[in-house]
């Protein structure tokens, strides 16, 4: 019976820690972040559990409320940061902030 109950709680914690690979994109916010499109795959275990992306800068708009990065992903490079839509002054600075 301990066998089977650690078994159960093993494949519960997998299944917890890789929510983003399982779940709908319409009711996981984390797979429709920003910073995770098309990289979702490439998000390690319990990555979507407890923190958020990034900083609001609250009398901001637009791409201007990311006011810095709670991480910085391997992919999220200058040049990702231009293709998003943020001016090249915006991303440096994020980029300088947020490491």
């Amino acid at each position: 019976m301990k066998i089977f109950a650690v078994v159960i709680f093993a494949i519960l914690v997998v299944l917890a820690g890789n929510t983003h690979r399982f779940l709908p994109v319409e009711s996981d916010p984390c797979q429709t972040d920003m910073s995770h499109i098309g990289h979702v795959d490439q998000l390690q275990m319990f990555h979507c559990i407890g923190h958020t992306e990034y900083v609001v800068a609250a009398n901001e708009k637009d791409l201007k409320r990311v006011a810095s990065w709670d991480h910085i992903h391997e992919w999220m490079t200058l040049e990702w940061h231009i293709e998003q839509g943020f001016s090249e002054a915006h991303a440096v600075e994020l980029l300088a902030l947020s490491k």
